[in-house]
């Protein structure tokens, strides 16, 4: 090799440097549902048809991920996606598919969610509940009796907020 054909590798090393994409796609029935990724609001999810295709996350490192589909009027779906990591991303070879190889490498991982219709609450059981709860339970685990749990020296009633005419 000669001294010159050296300059020209790295040159090149550096003008085309590779880039490796790693993409979680996410696609739920019905579309228009908020996904968040490990408590991290993504986006919405999209139709089959729309422009933009399907809603995607990047993300730098594998592992394990939590996700999180809601939608008013149906049940939250929760799961967890293994982002496997490809032979291509152990050292040494990461540095050439980061950095030497001259296309865009794609990692595509999917979650797909069909969501189930929300069942609407009884307000009328709610209640007899609520009640039910209430009359069980002792005068000391309620709120209104919160202040007897104060230490001794200050169970004392806050005053009463006396209301100015102006007012």
């Amino acid at each position: 090799m000669t001294s010159r054909a050296i300059p020209l590798l790295i040159a090149l090393a550096v003008l085309l440097p590779g880039c490796v994409e790693r993409r979680i796609y996410i696609r739920s029935e019905p579309a228009g549902a908020d996904v968040y990724i490990d408590g991290e609001y993504v986006g919405r999810t999209r139709a089959e048809d729309h422009v933009d295709g399907p809603l995607y996350a990047n993300f730098v490192f594998y592992g394990t991920r939590e996700y999180t589909i809601r939608k008013p009027g149906y049940e939250t779906a929760s799961g967890v996606v293994k982002l496997e990591t490809p032979w291509y991303e152990y050292p040494p070879l990461d540095f050439f598919a980061e950095v030497l190889v001259p296309y865009p490498i794609v990692d595509e991982h999917f979650v797909e969610v069909t969501m189930e219709k929300a069942e609407s609450a009884d307000v009328d059981a709610l209640y007899a509940r609520a009640r039910r709860y209430r009359y069980n339970s002792r005068p000391e685990d309620r709120y209104e009796y919160a202040f007897l749990r104060m230490p001794f020296g200050d169970r004392k009633l806050p005053k009463p907020y006396k209301m100015k005419p102006n007012e």
